[in-house]
Formats: C-alpha cells, sequence, structure tokens
C-alpha cells in the first residue's frame, strides 16, 4: 500500500469512499477473522464485495484500477506484492481450498460461492462440448431442401438448426429480427422430424420471455406433434423458490429432458446457469438463445456475453457436413478452442434493412462510434432526439407518446383495444428512482392526467397501467407482466391482462405486488417489443449509462424511437462498455 493505515482506518476510509454496507458488513467480518490483522485483505474484501455487487463474478488484481473503486491512493504498489500479501493469509485459498475468497494462478479473486459456481459451469459445459450424430441424416437433407431461404448467401439460421442437431451444447445469439425465434420453431420441427418421442423443454427467465416464447410456438407444438411444448420460466422448470433456493433438480434427481431450449440467455447470471447445468441430465442437450449484445443478468454475470467472445468458428468437418445437407458453403478455421463448432452470431437482420434508422443507431451504438451515432440522430427527417431536460419538456413529450391511448380510456374503447394500445408504445428509463427515471416519467403523467380530471390520487382508478413485481403461479401472473385497471363489465375496478388476445381479469385484491407503469427501465424491459419507444437517460452522468443498455433500449422499438437526453450523457453512453469481470473462458479453454 501506498499509504500505511490500520484496519480502522480502511474501515472508516470504506465509509468515506461511499461503499455499499454490503461491502463495509463483509470487510468487517473479514477483519474478525483475520489473525493476522493485516488491512489490505480487509481492503480486498470489501473491493471484491463491491466489485460482486456491480456485476462482476470476480475480482481481477490486474485491472481494479479500471473499476473506478474511488480509493486508488490504498492500492499495493504492484499486482505481484499483492498477491504475495493473500498468500499469506489464511482466509485466501487456491483453486480447491475451501475458504471464504479463492486467488487463481491467474490472479482472478473470487469469493468461493461464485468460484465454486463458475467452476461448476465451466466443468459442465466442457462436458457437453461434444458432437452428437444425426438419427436420421436423410430426413434432415430433405428438410434443409425445402426450406426456402429468404436472404441470398449463406443462411446463418440453417447452420444454426445444423449446429443444434449435433452438438451436445451450442450457443445461438442475434439481435432483434435476427430470427431467433423462428429457428425455435425449424428446431422444433427438426428434432421432432428426427425423433418423435424427444422430451423437449423451452424455458426462459421471466414469465414476459416465456410467454412470448409459448405464443410463437404454440400452433408448432400443439397441432403438428403430440407433445404438447410449453414454456415456463427457469424457476418454475428447475423449481426454485424462496424456501428451496437450490431447486428441485440435481445431479441424483435429474430433469425429464432430453433437449431444453432457453431464450433470452443474456439474463442468465452465473449462479443460475450452475443450478440449470447440475440439473439437466448428462445425456440432455442445451442450446442458448439471446443477444450477446444486450444488458447482462441483473446479478453476477455476464455468461452469454462470456461464451460468444470464444468466436471459435466451425472445423472442416462440420463445414463439410452443412455442405453435404444443405449446398451452402460454410468457411471453415483451424481452432483449438473448444468451442469450436457450438456458437453461431448471426448477423442478417429482417426486421432492420440498411435504411433503417433503428438498425443505424444500434451499429454505431455496438462500434461505440458515437460520433456516427450523433450524426445520425442529428440527420433524421422528424427530429427524434430533445435535449431539453426539464419537467415540462418531458411531460410533454410522454404525454404525447401515449395521446392515443389516453383517448381510448376517456372515450370508454373496450378493455382489448385499450391494452392493445398501451402495448404499442412504451418509456424506457434507465434508472428507477430519481431525476429523469421511472419514478419521476410517472408522476409526471399522473399530475398531467389530473389535471384532465382522472382520478390518480387514489391507489387505483380506471386507466391505470401496471407491472406486476413478483411471480404468483396461483393467478398466473409472472415479474414483468403488463396490465390495465379498468371498470369491468359490472362497473367494478379489476386488473386485466392480455392473454395471446383475450383478455382475463383479475380482482384487485388478488394482484402481487405491482407498480404504475406508464415507464419501465431498460432492464426490465429485455424480452419485449413494441413499434414505438421513448428513451429518457438521467441528466447526471452514471455508471450504468453504457453501450449495452442503449442498445437494449433502442432496439425493444420495431418502427420508431424517440430520445430524451443530453450529447454529453448519450456520448458517454456510447463510450462506455459494461465489461464484467470472469473466468469462464479461462477454464473452458
Amino acid at each position: 500500500m501506498t499509504k500505511v493505515i490500520s484496519e480502522q482506518s480502511v474501515l472508516s476510509l470504506l465509509r468515506l469512499a461511499g461503499y455499499s454496507e454490503l461491502a463495509y458488513q463483509f470487510a468487517k467480518y473479514i477483519e474478525r477473522q483475520d489473525n493476522n490483522s493485516d488491512p489490505l485483505i480487509v481492503l480486498t474484501a470489501a473491493l471484491l464485495s463491491e466489485a460482486v455487487s456491480k456485476g462482476h463474478v470476480c475480482l481481477n488484481l490486474a485491472r481494479v484500477g479500471e473499476l473506478g473503486m474511488g480509493i486508488d491512493e490504498l492500492m499495493p504498489e504492484s499486482v505481484t506484492l499483492w498477491v504475495a500479501k493473500l498468500r499469506e493469509s489464511h482466509l485466501v485459498g487456491k483453486t480447491g481450498d475451501f475458504t471464504p475468497l479463492v486467488l487463481t494462478d491467474s490472479g482472478l479473486l473470487y469469493l468461493y460461492r461464485y468460484w465454486q459456481a463458475e467452476q461448476q459451469v465451466a466443468v459442465l459445459i466442457k462436458q457437453r462440448l461434444k458432437p452428437v450424430p444425426l438419427q436420421n441424416e436423410t430426413l434432415l437433407k430433405q428438410y434443409i431442401a425445402n426450406w426456402t431461404s429468404s436472404q441470398p448467401g449463406l443462411d446463418w439460421q440453417k447452420v444454426s438448426v445444423l449446429m443444434a442437431l449435433t452438438r451436445q451444447f451450442c450457443v445461438i445469439s442475434g439481435g432483434p429480427g435476427t430470427g431467433k425465434t423462428t429457428i425455435v420453431l425449424r428446431l422444433l420441427e427438426s428434432f421432432f422430424n428426427q425423433d418423435k418421442t424427444f422430451r423437449i423443454a423451452l424455458a426462459a427467465p421471466t414469465g414476459k420471455a416465456a410467454a412470448r416464447m409459448q405464443q410463437a410456438v404454440a400452433n408448432v407444438s400443439q397441432s403438428q406433434y403430440k407433445g404438447d411444448v410449453q414454456a415456463q420460466t427457469l424457476h418454475r422448470l428447475l423449481g426454485i423458490t424462496p424456501e428451496k433456493e437450490q431447486g428441485r433438480y440435481n445431479k441424483e434427481r435429474p430433469l425429464a429432458v432430453d433437449v431444453l431450449i432457453i431464450d433470452e440467455a443474456s439474463m442468465i447470471d452465473i449462479i443460475l446457469m450452475s443450478k440449470i447445468l447440475k440439473a439437466l441430465p448428462k445425456t440432455a442437450r442445451l442450446i442458448l438463445l439471446g443477444d450477446s449484445q444486450q444488458l447482462a443478468s441483473i446479478d453476477s454475470g455476464a455468461v452469454l456475453a462470456n461464451l460468444c467472445r470464444a468466436d471459435a468458428g466451425f472445423s472442416e468437418g462440420f463445414a463439410e457436413g452443412f455442405l453435404l445437407l444443405s449446398s451452402q458453403t460454410l468457411p471453415a478455421v483451424k481452432s483449438r478452442s473448444l468451442m469450436a463448432d457450438s456458437v453461431v452470431i448471426l448477423k442478417h437482420s429482417y426486421r432492420f434493412d440498411d435504411q433503417s434508422q433503428i438498425g443505424q443507431l444500434a451499429q454505431s451504438v455496438q462500434a461505440g462510434d458515437s460520433d456516427k451515432f450523433i450524426n445520425i440522430l442529428m440527420r433524421t427527417d422528424e427530429a427524434i432526439w430533445w435535449q431539453k431536460m426539464d419537467k415540462a419538456s418531458i411531460q410533454q413529450r410522454v404525454m404525447k407518446l401515449y395521446h392515443a391511448f389516453f383517448e381510448a380510456i376517456k372515450t370508454h374503447q373496450d378493455p382489448l383495444t385499450c391494452m392493445q394500445l398501451f402495448e404499442k408504445t412504451r418509456v424506457l428509463c434507465a434508472l428507477n428512482n430519481g431525476p429523469e427515471s421511472v419514478d419521476s416519467v410517472n408522476s409526471l403523467i399522473e399530475r398531467a392526467l389530473a389535471k384532465q380530471s382522472w382520478r390518480t390520487h387514489q391507489g387505483f382508478y380506471h386507466g391505470r397501467p401496471i407491472m406486476v413485481m413478483k411471480n404468483d403461479y396461483n393467478q398466473g401472473l409472472f415479474n414483468g407482466d403488463t396490465g390495465l385497471v379498468m371498470n369491468n363489465d359490472q362497473g367494478v375496478l379489476a386488473a386485466c391482462f392480455l392473454d395471446n388476445r383475450i383478455v382475463r381479469w383479475v380482482p384487485l385484491n388478488r394482484l402481487p405486488a405491482h407498480e404504475t407503469a406508464y415507464a419501465m427501465t431498460v432492464h426490465k424491459s429485455q424480452g419485449s417489443e413494441f413499434e414505438e419507444v421513448c428513451i429518457i437517460l438521467p441528466e447526471q452522468a452514471t455508471a450504468l449509462l453504457t453501450r449495452e443498455l442503449l442498445y437494449t433500449a433502442m432496439t425493444r422499438a420495431k418502427v420508431k424511437i424517440g430520445l430524451i437526453a443530453t450529447e454529453a450523457i448519450l456520448i458517454q453512453a456510447v463510450t462506455s462498455q459494461q465489461d464484467r469481470e470472469m473466468g469462464l473462458m479461462m477454464e473452458i479453454d
């Protein structure tokens, strides 16, 4: 350390530097357990706890300065010295030791729980990185021949399907409109064509994503095949409850599935991924679909993004097999990566063409090109970017966004019409609380509606949109579901939800925890799609503003976006990248 300080001084400095209560208390716990009374151990424990709370699986000692932890003057002079000091503590173990902290030879420091989860994920994925023979190659060749491609050149959807059919583990990543839903449908058809007795499970991290998945595959699973394939949340599939955190299924009691297809896999953290893999039978296949460019999970880890970084390509053997089945040439590479033949990055967007504003903006964000991003915003035919951040300007914009919905409520349109109008648009915010947040936007809208004689002062009022915040399996409601409070046929206020174009009513006293939902966070919007979104970013800089957040927000829109943000904040968002520390690919490869 550049300063000689005591353990008590470290704890005081943590308070002054604004470290979380969890980090402070963990450092205090380590202080009590540390026999050597070394303040560096206490400081490192706080740094690790803070890093995990920010989504990192581990603390990379060589890159601590990049995390902006606020106490750089207390850092050791070198990583070598830091590692040597940590190795002297009985609280810091090597790989395989059962200690509160685990330090790997690569200089990655873990809490034991996260080290164990990452090891389990790496081992169980490696066990599945192997080919699986086709049961009926002739049938597949005929199926692919009858599959008409809508784009010239190499069809990556076909590559994805062959990969999933011939590998025990695979990852398919692509942005909105790249055909991931089509691939799920094709996979169901192909698997059942190969063997109609296949037990296939569909799952997603959230209830809303699972419902969208079920809606997309309903016709295929129910009309074409005897087996009724039902999409469900991962927590429900695994039997995870507050009382049974590890779930009902494990190595000794595996899931009764042959194939598990998971959508929106970018939301899966390292702990949940370990539970999924432990619950699968040894012979089961796992197919992960998602968008590796999106926001990562709320909890620690960016599993999908980490796996997609492998960029291992395809072997000559796989390319030859694809050529025989599809008559298309797939570029082959000589790769030593175990992930070869297991990752497809979908490149063609069927939703956004080269002239699409949203597509161009998304590409510039992905590239971290803030100049190009700003130029596209400024040359649009219709204004879509506003830099005025005062309450009156924001209120005007969001009220205009929901104009058609408000008119439908005021003219007593039927619930289905009102729900469909509301689901066309959404305000997305980076923050839940504070200025330019979900709370402030909801308040601005309700104040404006109160001036139009809406009864927004009441807890429930006709036309109030709500979002469910907690799963309730008895009511069939899940975290992220949106509904409207409306007068039912009897003139009584109740909540209505839309299930595949059918309105379902839930009594107000049966609703699980919920919030007003004119605005929602970008995190909560994952797995949703709207015709138009209005994105509001805070005027003050925050670490949450990254290109992943902006990309996720913009690609929720299918037709049109609006941006309320200052130029400085947009530049920060485009040029800042969410980079979560984890050692998963080091362990796999």
